[in-house]
């Protein structure tokens, strides 16, 4: 990644995290990550690719440290007038979700302007984060320290070109319920897939074509368009498309009718994550 859009970025970083948290930077620095921390006890997430899909990679503020975490998200929530924080809770999430939203805000409108065009997900929650992971270990990194005297808070933000990204297994999660989208793709992302999601069926068929995943996961009960049917128009227009269905209904018509159509495991809710994660890179080979 070219030095001037990651001083924008470390500038972004810094700005935001002061005035979000009314605490004072002493000092900013840049560096290309060498040597990876092994573990992030906590780390807010958000994939990144640019607009001709050239180049992909990962944005995260990561904490050594779940206290630091903490402390950092309960300024922002009484700067922003609410209760100081305890412990971290989907309150934490939220407060330190919102300060990668709005760095990654200004980041985008800046790098724009120079002509570097991306988009970037909305950012996920995430424990115990392995840098030397799939999902890091084919990229570029950067380290970018804010040094608050005493404490540090880490930015990171990777960079891959399109060569390395076609090595990334693309995957399609779909469900109507906003917290098996989330828990999917934390995990997904952190065992090195690339990933979408969709809230039913209907968005599900705009989003696969122009994703093209490589496995769909699919819910079957949800609104506009269920599970089943999608799956059907999804494999009218690929006939090569693959399936996991993960429902909480146990239907044997169901069944029966989605192991027609190229559908690889019928898994019932709640999900094993380990386990659910041997599936998919078994139907992956």
């Amino acid at each position: 990644m070219e030095t001037k859009y990651l001083t924008v970025l470390a500038d972004c970083c810094q700005r935001i995290f002061s005035e979000m948290t009314r605490t004072e930077v002493v000092n900013v620095s840049i560096k290309k990550d060498e040597r990876f921390q092994e573990i992030y006890a906590v780390a807010q997430v958000a994939p990144y690719e640019d607009f001709p899909q050239k180049v992909s990679g990962i944005f995260f503020l990561g904490f050594t440290d779940e206290h630091l975490a903490v402390a950092v998200a309960s300024a922002i929530a009484e700067n922003l007038g609410f209760p100081p924080l305890s412990q971290f809770d989907d309150r934490a999430r939220d407060a330190l979700n919102e300060m990668v939203n709005t760095t990654m805000g200004h980041v985008v409108t800046r790098w724009d302007k120079m002509g570097f065009r991306v988009r970037f997900k909305p950012p996920v929650s995430a424990k115990n984060v392995n840098i030397k992971d799939p999902a890091f270990a084919s990229q570029e990194a950067y380290r970018i320290t804010l040094d608050l005297g005493g404490e540090r808070v880490v930015f990171t933000v990777t960079f891959t070109d399109a060569d390395r990204q076609q090595c990334r297994r693309r995957i399609l999660v779909v469900d109507d319920s906003g917290i098996i989208r989330a828990l999917l793709a934390k995990y997904l992302i952190e065992a090195g897939f690339a990933v979408e999601v969709a809230e039913d069926g209907a968005a599900a068929l705009d989003k696969y074509q122009g994703f093209r995943p490589h496995l769909t996961i699919m819910d079957l009960n949800m609104p506009r368009m269920g599970g089943l049917e999608a799956i059907q128009e999804i494999s009218l227009s690929d006939p090569q498309a693959r399936f996991i269905v993960l429902t909480s209904t146990a239907r044997r018509d169901e069944e029966m009718i989605a192991r027609t159509q190229n559908v690889l495991a019928y898994v019932l809710k709640p999900v094993k994550i380990h386990e659910f994660l041997l599936l998919i890179r078994e139907a992956l080979g």
